[in-house]
Parts: structure tokens; sequence; C-alpha cells
């Protein structure tokens, strides 16, 4: 997975300054094992971010896509690309009170299913260290906790296909309104909602399962779950295929097939309800969905607190070791930790002594 171009360019806007200043590397040129080390980080950072968003870009803001495409079709040299986007983008601050300090890292990558092109707005902190003389220097170095928004160009998908999810974005650290003012300069469009889909997916997880006997069915959400879980740890999507033939290896394309008919079913529902002027379900037949981290684990774990109690429990217990009242709005627990439970004896057992004081 080589890095073939790695170039960065800081940007400093001061909230009371009427524009930012810019300066520019003026070299694409790069240590080869530091750039590898650095881009490997920064995957990390970006595949472990909840709630990416996915989509392309859109034609109304055209500026950014053209210029990317001027460089990957060989109309201009990387390093010339990459100084146009810093200053094209930096002027959207001008007259603004927004802040922003750090550097532009642009990140260029081939990989064996199509090449990449990153944009991440990195930080930096000073901290102390030992010089080879054994005396004390300062020095600055890279805050990957600290990482601001990032975003993912599938360049081979941008040029060479139709898709509509070719990039991804992500918010980081800092002001929301930056992060806002990139996407909007960048021209990204979200195209694929990935809450809604993986809210549809688990309806159709739990109508497959509801069926099942208790514990058949417990285990196949429990597998479901822990699948799309490991999917979403790589930054992958859930294919339809693959969890089925994960759930039943003698009948490997049951659940695949019962999707797919949900789905289809959802759609139907959705298009005979809409008018002539709204837009329909869109009735492309998916093999696969992005997974949603917060979704996943709401269905798993309900959760929940106020100022007094803080109370979170797996979802294959309700209904058994803790049952709601909805006429009351009260859970009856049974099957209490031993730890808990030991505290509360204890505690029964101090009042208990108290009172008979």
């Amino acid at each position: 997975m080589p890095v073939t171009h790695f170039v960065t360019h800081q940007i400093n806007k001061d909230p009371k300054q009427p524009g930012a200043v810019v300066t520019c590397a003026e070299l694409d040129a790069f240590h080869e094992d530091y750039a590898a080390k650095i881009t490997a980080q920064l995957r990390n950072v970006f595949i472990s971010r909840a709630g990416k968003r996915y989509g392309e870009f859109s034609v109304e803001a055209p500026q950014f896509k053209g210029l990317t495409l001027d460089w990957l079709e060989d109309r201009q040299p990387f390093l010339s690309y990459t100084q146009k986007v810093t200053k094209l983008f930096a002027d959207k601050f001008d007259n603004t009170q927004f802040e922003m300090q750090g550097y532009l890292a642009f990140i260029s990558e081939q990989l064996a299913d199509g090449n990449r092109l990153y944009v991440y707005h990195l930080r930096e902190k000073t901290n102390v260290a030992f010089n080879d003389e054994m005396s004390l220097v300062e020095t600055r170095y890279i805050d990957f906790s600290n990482t601001g928004f990032a975003m993912c160009v599938d360049s081979t998908a941008l040029q060479t296909s139709g898709s509509k999810k070719y990039v991804s974005f992500s918010y980081g650290r800092g002001e929301k309104a930056v992060q806002n003012l990139f996407c909007e300069f960048s021209g990204f469009s979200d195209t694929i909602n990935t809450e809604q889909d993986t809210q549809e997916f688990l309806q159709i997880v739990d109508e497959y399962t509801k069926h099942l006997p208790q514990e058949q069915a417990n285990e196949t959400r429990t597998k479901v779950i822990e699948f799309c879980m490991e999917q979403d740890k790589y930054g992958a999507a859930v294919e339809f295929k693959s969890i089925s033939q994960e759930l039943d290896e003698e009948q490997p394309e049951k659940f695949e097939q019962f999707v797919q008919q949900k789905r289809l079913e959802n759609r139907q529902q959705v298009n005979a309800q809409v008018d002539e002027t709204a837009q329909a379900a869109d009735t492309v037949e998916k093999t696969e969905f992005i997974p949603d981290r917060k979704s996943l684990k709401n269905y798993i774990r309900f959760s929940g607190k106020n100022k007094d109690v803080t109370l979170s429990f797996s979802a294959t217990a309700l209904g058994q070791d803790v049952t709601f009242n909805a006429m009351s709005n009260s859970l009856t627990l049974t099957n209490l930790p031993s730890r808990l439970l030991k505290q509360l004896k204890q505690e029964a057992d101090f009042q208990a002594e108290k009172g008979a004081q």
C-alpha cells in the first residue's frame, strides 16, 4: 500500500484578523518511512470514528472536484493541486470570525482495490525532550488524538464509475463551523443515510428472528451484531451474502433472500404512499449497507441516566431478568449482579441496625 504523495500546508486564522495566513510547501517530497507511519496512524483515526458520512461531490460546487480531476488526469502536478486547494479554502475565512490553526495534509495512496486521496486537518503539540547532548529542548509533534476533519476520496471510483458514495467525511476535534466550511468548500453531499439503512436492517433481523426459539433468536441477533461491529471496526460495508453465510452454513442464502425480500416490500410500500410530486424510494437492489455504530450499540443494549441513576443492560435481558411495565413506566430487575446485591444487603443491614438503636 505505497504512499505516492504526502504534502502538508499550514493555515492559521486568528478570529480577530480578517483573513487566514497560509504557508504552502514548495516541494513535493517526503520521507517514505515517515509518510507510511503517519498515514497508517491517520487511517486508524479515520476508521475508528463513528458517524462518518458518505456521498459524492455536488454539481453545485464543482471547484474542488474539478481540481482533483485535473490532478488525476495529469493536467497538473500533485503539489500544485494541493497548493491551489489550500489557498482557495483559506479564502473562505475572509471576513469571518472563524479560528483555525494547523495543517492540511494531502495524501495519495495506491491500494489493491483502487487509489485513495485523503485530506486531514492536523494539529501539533509542543513538549520537552532530550537532544543528543542530553540537554532539554522544546520539540513539536503531530497530535493524532486532536485530529480535525478528515476526507477520503476513492479516486478510482471518482474517475471510472457512477458510484454515489466515492467520498467519505468525518468530523473531528475542533470548531464544527470550520469543518462545515470545508464540507461546503469541497462540495461534499450526503447520498447515504447510514443510520436509516442500519435501523431498517435491524428491523428485518427482528422479523427474521421473531419466529425462532428464544435461545436461537438471541444467538442469531448476537451473531449479526458481532459481524456488523467487526466490519465497522475495519471501515467495511456489511454484505448480505457474507453475513447470511455466517448465520447458516446449511442454507447460506436463506437470510440474504429474506433481507432482499423485506427490503423490496419496504420500497414498494413507500412508493405506494407517495404522490406524483414526491420522490419515490430507491428500488435498486442493494447487496450491502454501511453500518451505523450508534444504532448497533443501541440494538444490543438499553442504557440511560439521570442525575441519580445510571442504568445499562443487554437487550436479551428484557423480558427475562428485566421486565418493563409501560403503564407505570417502571422496571423490575431480578438476578442482580452479585457485587450490587452485596452492596445493597450491606446497606440494608446498616439501616436496620441504625433503626434498632
